[in-house]
Formats: C-alpha cells, sequence, structure tokens
C-alpha cells in the first residue's frame, strides 16, 4: 500500500489521542451522567487498541522473513518507544512527588510493577504494555502460523476479560478467583501487555501481512459503527450486571478497531509526519495539561467556567494539550537536527579523529 494512504491513520491516531482526553476529563458530565458513561466510559474504549493495531500494523509491515533484519527493525522500534517511555517517566517525577506517590509504602517490588505493567503515572501504562506486547506477539509470529497467533493471542485477551469487565463471572469462582487475586499482587490490571495488546498487535499484524479485500468504504462504515453500536450495548449491559472490575476490555471492540481501522485507510488525507509526533505528545503530556487548566483557573477564580463546566474544560485541556505537543514536537526536531548535524559535520569528525 502506498505510503500517502496512510493519512487516515495520523488522523484516526490523533482522534484517538482525544478520545484518551475525553476519558479522563468526563466532557459531557455536567449535563448528564449517561450520557457521559456512554462517551468517555465507553466509546472512548476502542483508542488505545486502535494505538496497539496501528503499532502492530507499521512494525509487521517492515518485516521481510529475514531473521537478522527483522529483529533489527523490531529492536529499532522498542528503542523509540522505550525512550519516550524513559522521557516521560522523569516529565512526571515532579506531579508524581507532589501527589505523594514517594511515600513508604513505595517498595523496590511496586515501583518494578509500576515500571514494568502498571505505569508511574496514570496513563503511561501504555507505554510498558506496548512493549511486552511487541515482543511478545513478534516471538508468536516467528514461532506459530498466523491463525494460530491469532487464536494465541484471542485466548490471553479471554484470560484479561476475566480480570477486566467480565470480573462479575469469576468473582465468587472457588478456582478461578484465587488465580486472578494471584496475578492482581503482579500488576494491578489485566490491561497490560501480556493480555490486552497481543491481540490487537496481531490484527495489525494480520492488517499487514494479509491485506483484506477490498471493501468499499461505506461497508467498512457500516460495519465499525454495528460493532460500535454492540460494544455501547455490552458495555452497559457488564455495568447494569456490576461485572467489571475494570472496564478497558470488551469483546465488541475488536470487530469495532478492526473495522475502523481499515476504514481509516480509505480516507483520503494526506499523510504528515509533524501531525503524527503532535498526537504521540497529546498522550503523553495530556494529563500535565489537565493539571495545568486545573491550576490555572483556580489561580483565577474561574472554576465555575473551566472547571465545572466540563465540556469547556475538555476543549481547554485538548487545546492546552495539542499546544504543548506542538511545542515539543519542535523541540524534539532541533534536538534530532543538532546531533544529526554533530554526527555528520566533516571539521568534527576530523578533530576527533586526531585526539
Amino acid at each position: 500500500m502506498a505510503k500517502s494512504n496512510y493519512g487516515g491513520l495520523d488522523w484516526l491516531k490523533f482522534i484517538a489521542a482525544l478520545m484518551v482526553v475525553a476519558n479522563h476529563t468526563s466532557p459531557l458530565q455536567s449535563y448528564s451522567a449517561t450520557a457521559d458513561f456512554l462517551v468517555s466510559g465507553l466509546l472512548t474504549r476502542i483508542a488505545v487498541p486502535i494505538f496497539f493495531m496501528t503499532a502492530g500494523f507499521l512494525l509487521f509491515r517492515k518485516l521481510t522473513g529475514n531473521p537478522s533484519t527483522d529483529r533489527t527493525a523490531l529492536r529499532s522500534y522498542l528503542l523509540k518507544i522505550l525512550k519516550l517511555y524513559a522521557i516521560a517517566i522523569v516529565l512526571y517525577l515532579p506531579l508524581n512527588l507532589y501527589m505523594g506517590y514517594f511515600t513508604d509504602s513505595l517498595t523496590p517490588y511496586s515501583l518494578l510493577k509500576d515500571i514494568v505493567f502498571d505505569g508511574t503515572f496514570y496513563h503511561l501504562w501504555y507505554l510498558p504494555a506496548l512493549l511486552i506486547g511487541l515482543i511478545l506477539t513478534f516471538v508468536m509470529y516467528k514461532f506459530m502460523p498466523f491463525k494460530a497467533m491469532l487464536a494465541s493471542a484471542s485466548l490471553l485477551y479471554s484470560i484479561g476479560l476475566l480480570g477486566d469487565s467480565y470480573y462479575g463471572i469469576m468473582r465468587d469462582s472457588s478456582w478461578l478467583n484465587p488465580i486472578y487475586e494471584g496475578m492482581f499482587t503482579v500488576f494491578d490490571y489485566t490491561r497490560n501487555g501480556l493480555f490486552y495488546a497481543p491481540v490487537y498487535l496481531a490484527l495489525g499484524a494480520w492488517a499487514a501481512k494479509k491485506p483484506a479485500s477490498a471493501r468499499p468504504a461505506i461497508v467498512n462504515a457500516t460495519l465499525f459503527s454495528a460493532s460500535l453500536g454492540l460494544m455501547l450495548a455490552e458495555g452497559m449491559l457488564l455495568h447494569s450486571a456490576d461485572f467489571p472490575r475494570h472496564d478497558s476490555m470488551y469483546v465488541f471492540a475488536l470487530p469495532a478497531t478492526y473495522f475502523l481501522f481499515h476504514w481509516s485507510l480509505q480516507w483520503k488525507v494526506p499523510a504528515s509526519r509533524r501531525f503524527r509526533e503532535w498526537r504521540t505528545w497529546v498522550y503523553v503530556l495530556h494529563p500535565l495539561a489537565i493539571v495545568l487548566v486545573r491550576g490555572a483557573a483556580e489561580a483565577t477564580h474561574l472554576e465555575r467556567l473551566f472547571i465545572t463546566s466540563s465540556l469547556l474544560h475538555f476543549a481547554v485541556v485538548c487545546v492546552f494539550s495539542i499546544g504543548i505537543s506542538m511545542v515539543s514536537a519542535w523541540l524534539a526536531s532541533v534536538i534530532r537536527k543538532l546531533r544529526f548535524s554533530k554526527i555528520t559535520d566533516p571539521s568534527r569528525r576530523s578533530y576527533s579523529s586526531s585526539q
């Protein structure tokens, strides 16, 4: 597929990043708790699956089957994520300190658990989940047929469902409950790189290596809409039955993500690397934007306007998030250019060689 066709993915990921902001700001809470639950509690749950499926697609389309080059591609991808995760951990240290993260209850084990599974800030769990999920999916891809890989990833997702939105099924089980409670001593949630990420990464790999037959855009849009409707119904039924322990994982999120992904590939919009980088930073920085907006509103005594009014609060947080993301992307590009100029500057190379 021509690279220019990936503009739809850029827009989709950007929309998904704003959906994550909505999940953390409850934009309709001031107007209707039910409407807000449908939007920020259910609709936004396809955002992270979109990120995972897109990551799987972009990595696996680079794999050629050559063991050496494939491992190099994976290492390069993992290194980028690891660097971003390290930057994010450092960036949120002041907020962690302010919020009392570094207390007597913090132990080497709990810190390790947070770094590996749960994230050191509430949204950062996604990055270690992506790292673990990519490694696990890559291993399955190398040692299993495609269908077996998808089946294995689906099995892991099913296990994760019972620790998440379908927790009510095994809550009173005399033999399943102790197993899950044991798992929850290792990580706080099953929406992690072991159970949540692999199936969406595998779907992305499937899309990269076994392109679907050319369905008209209207068909993909219709199938996505139907799947999304079923996911919303699924979520409402589970919550009415008080099943969820957490509410990130849904069965119908799988087809909803799959058809939305393929539909986005058919959007006739240009690709943009800069736009792509903004999306990454919006995800990483939006909690900081939430803190800045709340702090500014309290300092100016405009809480009623910018905090109590949930929809305006969401809008302002989005604007702040995009603004600081643009600055961060610009700074990252400047640093890359400076590093590149140092590497390629002949005078620096000759000076170094003379030492």
